[in-house]
């Protein structure tokens, strides 16, 4: 018989919705149950595409005598982690403050209020037994020992959402910024790219931090490095050879075998660290993993309404990875005239070899010392990879595909409008600027509400969950791309509505930074940790770091001084955490690398004045912005600027503009 998650629309919870445990949904009713029974309770966190979970679901969630087992002694909640990132927050911290590390599947021991006593990850059946046995008689036979570790991990988890204001601010940053430069070039990996270790995650806002530093300090080893990384992501197994998209993570140190799952927020911020890349160096190999990334979201994570799904499963029937594996004879049979060339190419039965005879395709070689190898010319082999991928792509989609998790959440489809947008303002396809415009209408339309405020995902026409700050600052985020991308103001004011809520909503009393949690965040049951700060750049970058971003930019565009300043004084608070951190704030080092260089604005008036941005946007021109118009606007960046039939271009930093001038190569940068 179904359990209670039945009637949910999540993937992930519909995924447990068979299994004989009494999974609740993350509800007051859950919490009132384990008050009525004086039992503790289970948080046992994940998401659709985690290989893990689905491991735990089946080997303990899913038999019977595990499942009676835990009906008895506890009261079970189920969490979508990508639904309540806020829930996962709280109990990865628990967690993280435990032992030091975390991950997904999260299972976490709480009090009838929520509060967090003791949890890990991934249980073993016999290990998962153990720990229930123990930890309800605990709760029974010695509770004060359980609500002094809930009490210990309280103020621990509070703890995290303070940070002291600087006592010694670099109000100039160049010396924060080459520390903290410093510090990363320590874990740099100059073999394999990326950093050092396994597993490896690609970590956009590392490598735009590494960019954004070359283009300040002209560092030859620091290009070298993010070329070297970008270069080894592209040709290994964690980027989809045939299809495009990048999965979550390498478990080796050389991008070979993947975590095959692939989420949507990964190759939105790859697909703008590509784009980027793109711009400054012209390489072909960065045009053509843009291309294959929004071309996998076009087709597989895109819905009927524009908007973008979350993630695609790493299982197929239980498998990780079997949709994307081939053995050598099947490429033979497919394409026998070039069957060997092209194992050679994608390294089958050698370099990508990995279990029971199947391998991964991965590209041992660059094009150009393959070619040479194989005595092609670039058009020979160029057109044979083209029509070798069409043909092994149609043999493999026959296969069972992997499960979509089509929920659509607000921050993942906003950094993936800003991946298309980014990507259509450097290399103009129309495309992609469709795409862009397409998604951000859907997340006007469904997403965002009058005045302002943002809910968190919708699926089968329900949007039930209050945003939270990653939400409202993505988003804000997003809509500034547009209006680079179209210069149509009405972008820059949906942006600035929504700064606006988001300061009513996350502003901290004593500090310049976010909760991450709205002030009335009505779905959050737990009674002693009610709200949490979030200011790391891990996988995403944090809603804090991006705010700061979003104000220091519509600062400038609306003359806001007030908004300017706070976006210095947050990153004023989170120096230290830079240089100590870099990896981790990485983010946070990019907007230090802006305020040490200095932000420009460029405002150009006129009948040419979208001609003259696009020229200067085939160029790499990180810590500039542009503001364009041919006819009165009441942008305040545009005041006293217009001169009767001409077309002039101002170049203001702090506010101050030079003299105008009216041809783009005038403007020094």
């Amino acid at each position: 018989m179904a359990n209670r998650l039945i009637n949910e629309t999540s993937l992930y919870l519909l995924q447990h919705a068979n299994n004989p445990v009494d999974w609740y949904p993350y509800s007051s009713e859950a919490f009132e149950e384990a008050r009525r029974r004086n039992c503790p309770m289970i948080i046992s966190i994940g998401y659709s595409a985690c290989h893990w979970c689905h491991v735990m679901e089946s080997e303990s969630f899913s038999v019977p005598e595990v499942a009676e087992l835990m009906n008895r002694l506890f009261v079970c909640v189920k969490v979508d982690r990508e639904e309540r990132p806020d829930v996962d927050h709280i109990y990865m911290s628990a967690i993280q403050l435990l032992h030091g590390q975390g991950g997904w599947p999260l299972n976490c021991f709480a009090l009838p209020d929520g509060s967090p006593f003791w949890g890990g990850t991934y249980f073993r059946p016999d290990q998962w037994v153990e720990v229930l046995q123990q930890l309800s008689d605990l709760y029974h036979n010695n509770f004060t020992e359980i609500f002094g570790q809930a009490e210990r991990i309280h103020k621990g988890i509070e703890g995290l959402g303070i940070i002291s204001p600087p006592s010694n601010p670099d109000s100039h940053y160049l010396t924060t910024v080459q520390d903290a430069y410093d510090q990363l070039a320590l874990k740099f990996d100059t073999s394999h790219g990326g950093l050092r270790g396994a597993p490896k995650f690609p970590m956009p806002q590392i490598w735009l931090f590494v960019l954004n530093y070359y283009h300040l300090s002209q560092s030859a080893k620091s290009l070298q490095q993010f070329e070297l990384s970008l270069e080894k992501i592209a040709m290994g197994g964690i980027f989809d050879q045939l299809a495009g998209g990048v999965a979550r993570y390498s478990t080796d140190q050389e991008w070979k075998v993947p975590h095959f799952e692939k989420m949507l927020y990964d190759n939105a911020q790859l697909a703008i660290l590509y784009a980027l890349a793109y711009q400054n160096t012209a390489k072909p190999l960065y045009l053509k993993v843009i291309e294959h990334i929004l071309d996998f979201a076009s087709k597989e994570l895109t819905s009927n309404e524009g908007a973008f799904f979350a993630a695609l499963d790493a299982d197929t029937e239980g498998k990780e990875g079997s949709f994307y594996l081939w053995r050598k004879q099947e490429i033979m049979d497919l394409l026998p005239e070039y069957g060997d060339l092209l194992c050679r190419y994608w390294g089958v039965g050698k370099e990508g070899l990995w279990e029971k005879g199947n391998s991964i395709l991965v590209q041992p070689l660059s094009d150009e010392q393959f070619a040479s190898r194989e005595h092609l010319s670039a058009t020979e082999l160029r057109q044979l990879i083209k029509m070798a991928s069409q043909i092994m792509l149609n043999y493999r989609n026959k296969r069972v595909r992997p499960i979509i998790d089509d929920k659509i959440i607000a921050s993942w489809n906003a950094l993936m409008i800003k991946g298309f947008a980014t990507a259509a303002i450097i290399t103009g396809y129309k495309e992609w600027q469709y795409s862009a415009l397409n998604a951000a209408a859907f997340l006007c339309k469904e997403l965002t509400q009058t005045d302002g405020k943002i809910n968190r995902s919708w699926k089968d026409n329900k949007s039930k969950i209050n945003g939270f700050l990653n939400d409202y600052a993505f988003t804000a985020d997003a809509f500034i791309s547009l209006y680079q991308l179209t210069f149509d103001e009405s972008w820059l004011h949906k942006a600035k509505l929504i700064t606006e809520c988001a300061l009513n909503e996350f502003s901290q009393k004593d500090s310049p930074m976010f909760w991450y949690m709205p002030e009335n965040n009505e779905d959050t049951h737990i009674i002693n940790i009610s709200r949490i700060l979030e200011t790391i750049d891990s996988v995403e970058p944090s809603g804090n770091s991006v705010l700061a971003w979003v104000l220091l930019t519509l600062g400038n565009y609306y003359e806001n001084q007030e908004w300017i300043d706070r976006s210095i004084q947050m990153c004023s608070y989170m120096q230290k955490n830079v240089v100590a951190y870099p990896d981790y704030y990485a983010n946070w080092a990019s907007l230090v690398t802006a305020l040490a260089h200095g932000l420009n604005l460029v405002v150009i008036t006129g009948e040419k004045s979208v001609d003259f941005a696009r020229q200067i946007q085939k160029q790499f021109h990180p810590f500039t912005l542009l503001a364009a118009a041919n006819e009165k606007s009441s942008l305040p960046v545009f005041r006293d600027k217009f001169q009767h039939n001409r077309t002039v271009i101002y170049k203001c930093t702090h506010q101050v503009c030079e003299a105008p001038v009216e041809k783009v190569e005038d403007i020094s940068f």
